[in-house]
């Protein structure tokens, strides 16, 4: 079974365009600084790029924090897994990868760094959160959602709220692998056995309370 990549880019730069270049070091420097302070000459001179490369590239910080954005959560593939038909796989199949992508995307300490720094600074800059909801979140829950609904509509599954299900099964995932290093002074990488245990359970315990019984 293929799993998702971890949502985070390597930490070196090597052969990459220059555009994933740039990408690469944003996503470093908005970590490390933050939103605010972080800076686009700063940006430019870490990417080993001129100033004026960079607009071209990206008008604004804001573009390009948007851009870092959509490049990180490419790699939750949410869409492309359960954009199926219900029949073509095991829900249980289905449901496993759907987790091990959510869960992946998460394990990383970056992961957690990115979102703490977009929870921060979202007081004075509420389009951020907005960028993470838009770019981000929404479409991720959204593919989920449709999923649920498509098996709600089977005789195998019993699912009076299919958006309340699905957001009940990410948040069984999300409430280990993120909440408690969302606000711990500390957030290690997750192991990926952690992982895969915390996924699996969660699997099972959304199989238990909506797929039909048989005798």
């Amino acid at each position: 079974m293929s799993r998702a990549r971890p949502g985070w880019p390597a930490t070196t730069v090597g052969s990459e365009s220059t555009r994933e270049t740039i990408l690469i070091t944003a996503s470093q420097v908005f970590i490390a600084q933050g939103y605010e302070q972080a800076s686009m000459d700063e940006i430019a001179l870490k990417s080993g790029v001129a100033r004026r490369t960079l607009y071209n590239h990206f008008a604004s910080k804001k573009a390009l924090f948007d851009a870092t954005m959509v490049r990180l959560w490419e790699h939750m593939p949410l869409a492309d897994i359960v954009d199926v038909s219900v029949e073509s796989r095991p829900p249980a199949e289905v449901l496993y990868e759907t987790g091990r992508a959510i869960a992946d995307f998460w394990a990383p300490p970056e992961a957690v760094a990115f979102l703490r720094l977009v929870i921060w600074e979202s007081a004075r800059f509420p389009e951020l959160t907005d960028s993470f909801m838009n770019i981000g979140r929404e479409p991720a829950r959204g593919a989920v959602k449709r999923y649920v609904r498509l098996l709600s509509k089977t005789p195998d599954f019993d699912i009076n709220d299919p958006d309340l299900a699905a957001s009940q099964f990410i948040d069984v995932i999300l409430g280990e692998i993120l909440l408690d290093r969302l606000v711990a002074s500390r957030h290690p990488a997750l192991s990926k056995r952690r992982c895969d245990y915390v996924v699996r359970e969660a699997v099972a315990l959304f199989l238990s309370r909506y797929r039909v019984q048989t005798s």
